[in-house]
């Protein structure tokens, strides 16, 4: 499991340290659920755990019958 050098100062969670080269360019970035994402991604969250999110955020919502 890759960790920054400086885990857990860091601020990352356990296993979501991201990837760098070997000039210190960061490479990645890691979701919380281990899925690597681009560094240019707009969220350091993948698209499925952000899903995941809005349904357990909005589950009432989605129980009513209409």
């Amino acid at each position: 499991m890759a960790m920054c050098e400086d885990f857990p100062c860091c601020g990352h969670e356990l296993g979501c340290c991201p990837d760098f080269d070997e000039n210190g360019r960061q490479l990645n970035m890691v979701c919380v659920c281990g899925a690597k994402l681009p560094v240019n991604n707009p969220y350091s969250i993948c698209n499925g755990c952000l899903r995941r999110g809005m349904e357990d955020e909005y589950e009432d919502f989605f129980d009513e019958d209409f």
